[in-house]
């Protein structure tokens, strides 16, 4: 089996604990003799950490603990139905009084869930998780006997990864550029301001990056210079632009990925300072009028 981390999330807090899961089960029989013990338990192939029951996985900030469970029809040859005991998670089958055998079946589930180690989750997904391996012993654990019967890798590798909490926005619903009057027009970028400041607060850990892009919703007119199109229509401006551009006056291209240069795991991030404004081709061209555009933030998690 390989573990499953989709239906788990990152625990808000320090110390926090997502719930159990687990990715199927192991169907056992169990033969007891009334002069024999036996009992299961686990090799995990992992760095146990200082709380005796936390694993480390290869992100600093996130740990695994793992939990075996038992059907109750195994109850009337086990001990307990269920163990949290690390490092080896035993399940001990008692010997039956009097003579003879008999057999009893059921399911055997490991379970597992994420722990929340670092108040700042560091970056980076996380891709390794210990190898858990079955063994089966016949004998007590005293006994020369129990040595592993038999053993087999039952949990190793990663099917689905672990979802991904979004980053909250925060920005601005409107930017108002001050108004731009014919006797004013020029061709090329006028009217330039200050963007108001856009922030990315409460962003997940354990992603490789994070990313931005502002998306022109009505298209654009060149999206290499940050240059947008603009709403057309009665009332409407004819042949003037919107342009992003960076703090430096150079343009802020449109509709690309941009990577959060300083991103280091959960957190806060602000967009880099940009500017908005008018743009022009050609002056002879323009006809009066409201200019709009919309831009759209997408925010993508590497």
């Amino acid at each position: 089996m390989n573990y499953a981390l989709a239906p788990l999330h990152i625990p808000a807090a320090v110390g926090g604990v997502s719930g159990w899961t687990d990715r199927g089960s192991i169907l056992m029989y169990t033969l007891p003799y009334s002069n024999r013990d036996a009992y299961i338990d686990l090799t995990v192939n992992g760095t146990l950490l200082g709380d005796g029951v936390t694993w480390a996985t290869n992100n600093p900030g996130i740990g695994v603990q793992y939990l075996v469970a038992a059907p109750s029809t195994l109850g009337i040859v086990l001990n307990s139905l269920e163990s949290i005991t690390a490092p080896n998670y035993p399940l001990y089958l008692t010997k039956t009084s009097g003579s003879g055998t008999y057999s009893v079946g059921g399911y055997y589930h490991l379970k597992y869930r994420l722990v929340r180690l670092l108040e700042k989750v560091p970056a980076g997904k996380v891709t390794t998780l210990p190898n858990v391996t079955l063994n089966i012993h016949n004998g007590s654990a005293t006994e020369i006997a129990s040595l592993p019967k038999s053993s087999g890798l039952i949990l190793s590798g990663i099917y689905s990864n672990i979802p991904i909490d979004a980053c909250t926005i925060v920005a601005p619903s409107e930017i108002k550029l001050p108004n731009l009057y014919g006797n004013q027009l020029q061709n090329g970028a006028q009217n330039v301001i200050q963007a108001p400041k856009i922030s990315l607060n409460s962003c997940p850990g354990a992603v490789d990056g994070i990313s931005y892009r502002f998306t022109a919703v009505y298209g654009t007119h060149n999206a290499a210079n940050g240059v947008l199109n603009t709403m057309t229509g009665q009332g409407y401006a004819s042949n003037v632009y919107i342009q992003l551009q960076n703090t430096d006056g150079t343009p802020h291209p449109a509709n690309s990925a941009i990577a959060i240069n300083n991103y280091d795991g959960s957190g806060n991030y602000d967009i880099p300072d940009f500017k908005v404004g008018y743009f022009i081709d050609n002056t002879e061209t323009v006809t009066a009028g409201i200019v709009k555009t919309a831009i759209e933030l997408q925010v993508t998690y590497n």
